[in-house]
């Protein structure tokens, strides 16, 4: 089946977070098993909602024939994602501290969660200044044909930040420590910032390494 990218259609929200289950350990399942959805449903509200709800116009799934097998989030307006992310970030710590202390969480789901908010920290003490008000994307795909669902996904990202008249925008992507430096740079990309991932650390049984990426829509299209 062809690969193609279109918009979001209602409904089309279930198979998103489908993919997002079936990528949250760099690139596979997490290896709870199916009593973990309800457990993780906070912070996969957490990580989507915003996208779903202020930011959907802007999104769109990348389809193999009728199944939907990736997505990009593409957040155009900083200021309110930011806003957002603030409030949920405090209602995912309001809900989850207590069932922490109280260990009401299997082992590895509450292992998990402080291991996530430990990176959460991280992450906020170091945000980058200068990039924040640019636009920023969130992918995922579940297909395994090589590096096609990323350029057909990033050219969705590049066309719908250029017509809101921004020249670059940026995302995160997680790495085994050492690898994507030289893919990145020949994708137009550039790191701007690495901090160690411990819970996919953890998950993935190596080192593994947060990347902030930058990419300039105009260099883009200069490479193509």
């Amino acid at each position: 089946m062809s690969l193609r990218t279109r918009p979001l259609r209602p409904g089309d929200e279930a198979a998103i977070r489908r993919v997002f289950r079936a990528t949250l350990a760099l690139g596979h399942p997490a290896p709870f098993g199916p009593d973990a959805v309800g457990a993780l449903r906070p912070y996969e509200r957490l990580c989507l909602g915003w996208y779903l709800d202020g930011g959907r116009e802007a999104a769109c799934v990348l389809t193999s024939g009728n199944r939907v097998v990736g997505y990009a989030l593409v957040c155009l307006d900083p200021a309110a994602f930011a806003r957002w992310q603030r409030r949920a970030g405090l209602r995912l710590g309001a809900y989850v501290m207590p069932r922490l202390l109280a260990r009401r969480y299997p082992e590895p789901i509450d292992r998990f969660y402080r291991l996530r908010l430990r990176d959460g920290w991280a992450l906020w003490r170091h945000q980058q200044n200068g990039i924040d008000d640019l636009p920023h994307a969130h992918m995922n795909a579940c297909d395994t044909m090589g590096g096609l669902p990323g350029r057909l996904l990033a050219d969705h990202v590049d066309a719908v930040v250029a017509a809101a008249g921004f020249p670059a925008w940026f995302g995160e992507m997680n790495a085994r420590a050492g690898r994507r430096a030289a893919a990145l740079s020949r994708w137009g990309a550039e790191i701007v910032a690495r901090q160690p991932n411990r819970t996919l650390t953890w998950l993935a049984g190596g080192p593994v390494e947060r990347l902030t990426v930058v990419r300039r829509v105009p260099d883009r299209r200069a490479a193509a």
